[in-house]
């Protein structure tokens, strides 16, 4: 009969180590599979990761991209190198109406978002956060700029320009007597004109 004590519930060393049977070792068909896959990773992350001035890297690309978009496997490093970013910034966009009035938009910052706000709105800090400030995603601005202008139509005062602007500030050096804690970061007060947009009337159409 078993025993009924909390101790039953427990291992030895010796029985913990020998309680899972082994699965046995690789068949042919596994090692095929395995091996096939870690080749296709490394030359589609492979491929992505060489130097815009690589020889063929857009030839080569346009084949592995379809898998790394599929796979989810994109990789980009410019975040580390090869100057780490030495700014805060956030952006903002002002819509002008057809009478002149002016609204101003703020796209989201993770600073003023709790926990579980950050984690739904991931995506949208990637996009407005790590690509459009940036001068490598510029063409998607005017996308960005449409997109506003519809969210913010009014039949009776359209709106007529879409102006992105970048707020932004220096991040203070690490200096061990004055340590200038995340929470506390100094507010993006330098304005730079990042996109303007001259608003068409088929950009108001849905």
């Amino acid at each position: 009969m078993q025993s009924s004590s909390p101790r039953s519930k427990y291992f030895s060393f010796r029985e913990a180590i020998n309680y899972s049977s082994s699965s046995g070792p690789f068949t042919e068909g596994h090692r095929v599979l395995v091996s096939s896959f870690l080749v296709v990773f490394f030359i589609v992350v492979g491929a992505w990761l060489l130097p815009e001035w690589t020889p063929y890297k857009n030839s080569i690309t346009t084949y592995t991209w379809p898998v790394m978009l599929t796979t989810g496997w994109v990789q980009y490093w410019s975040l580390f190198c090869p100057d780490v970013r030495d700014r805060n910034y956030h952006l903002t966009a002002l819509i002008e109406f057809a009478d002149g009035t002016v609204k101003i938009y703020e796209f989201p910052r993770m600073e003023k978002m709790d926990l579980w706000t950050k984690f739904q709105r991931e995506k949208m800090r990637k996009l407005f956060g790590d690509n459009i400030a940036w001068p490598n995603f510029a063409q998607f601005r005017p996308s960005v700029c449409r997109y506003l202008a519809r969210a913010n139509n009014d039949t009776t005062n359209p709106p007529i320009s879409v102006t992105m602007i970048r707020n932004i500030v220096m991040t203070p050096p690490p200096d061990p007597k004055h340590w200038v804690y995340r929470d506390n970061l100094p507010q993006h007060i330098n304005k730079e004109i990042l996109f303007s947009y001259k608003v068409n009337a088929n950009d108001l159409l849905n």
